[in-house]
Order: C-alpha cells, then structure tokens, then sequence
C-alpha cells in the first residue's frame, strides 16, 4: 500500500494518497475532481553512517 503524490488537472492542487488497489479512483480533496495525474515521486537513499538514519535525496535521480 504505497502512497503517491499526485495534481489535479482542475485545479492544480497536489497531494498524496495511499493507494489500496490499482482499481481505486483517485479523487482530489480540494474540488472532489477525478482528473489527477500521478506524478514521479524523488526517491530517497536511507544510511546508517551515524547521521541517524536521516533521508538524503539520492544524487543520482536529479532531484534535489
């Protein structure tokens, strides 16, 4: 049950969802549209070299 961020085509609000099934209609909380687009989420790279498990963004995916 991943969550996912997500925009709504009708009034550009963003926002995430924990997602159930695939099947699952995703509505925006704002105006109750159900036109949204998944949008790509930055991944993150978790350590264990002492910074307390602290989520860097990964250098290599282009975000920042």
């Amino acid at each position: 049950m991943p969550i996912f961020e997500y925009k709504c085509e009708t009034c550009d609000n963003c926002f995430e969802k924990l997602v159930f099934s695939e099947k699952e209609e995703i509505c925006c909380p704002c105006c109750n549209g159900r036109k949204t687009q998944k949008l790509m989420s930055a991944g993150c790279v978790m350590s264990g070299t002492g910074d307390n498990g602290a989520c860097t963004p990964n250098p290599s995916s282009g975000f920042s």
